[in-house]
């Protein structure tokens, strides 16, 4: 019977061809996904760029409306003030100028792109230092704009409102106390709220600084996705 050799020779040049082709598919699909996922991250800052941009413009356009109205009010304060100095108690503009205090510009930022982004753990896709540490500082300053409002706020309804109903009649702001002006609980009143007033324009100013800051680097960032 006739016995059959097998060959033990093994084809290394095949089985590296072999290794190659199969490193190379691994290389392919791994570039690939870093690829796709380079991506998706880039549409995704490109997206958070672009809102934080449109929110940004929104809270800059509320904020010069809310310190307009602050420092309008602020020179009401300033000339009634004046005017309890001067010791000119039956100046006709007082009680105008006392209704004033009872007026308050209202802003509220919005910080819905904030919390999105940090909800979803998206924060460190802007690599741009430089702007997540201006995004921050304005953020932040929201919060410091908002303590300032409810000080103001608590001040007019502890002090301004209950002065106001006890010296003038509400529907035809006529006197209840012809003398209040000479109150000096009424003077310190006016120069209490003009303090607090003086803040909330000072902390509206130094967020809107940082909303002018901001927007130049969100600009910039905006150029990088075109």
């Amino acid at each position: 019977m006739r016995k059959i050799k097998l060959s033990t020779k093994i084809d290394w040049t095949s089985k590296f061809v072999d290794l190659a082709i199969v490193i190379i598919g691994l290389t392919i699909a791994f570039k690939l996904n870093t690829w796709n996922d380079s991506v998706k991250s880039d549409v995704a800052v490109k997206e958070y760029i672009e809102s934080f941009y449109t929110e940004n413009k929104t809270n800059h356009d509320s904020l010069v409306s809310a310190l307009d109205y602050s420092k309008s009010c602020k020179k009401d304060i300033d000339t009634l003030k004046q005017i309890l100095q001067s010791k000119n108690y039956s100046d006709k503009r007082i009680k105008p100028l006392v209704a004033s205090m009872m007026g308050l510009a209202n802003y509220t930022a919005s910080t819905t792109t904030m919390q999105n982004i940090s909800a979803s753990g998206d924060f460190s896709l802007l690599k741009d230092i430089d702007l997540r540490k201006s995004l921050i500082s304005t953020y932040d300053a929201y919060k410091t704009t908002a303590k300032l409002e409810l000080l103001i706020t608590d001040y007019v309804n502890q002090y301004v409102t209950p002065f106001f109903f006890k010296s003038f009649r509400i529907s035809n702001f006529s006197d209840l106390n012809k003398d209040f002006a000479k109150d000096p609980l009424f003077e310190n009143t006016v120069f209490g709220y003009d303090v607090l007033l003086t803040q909330l324009i000072n902390g509206y100013q130094e967020n809107l600084e940082r909303i002018n800051q901001l927007d130049v680097k969100l600009t910039a960032a905006r150029t990088l996705y075109e």
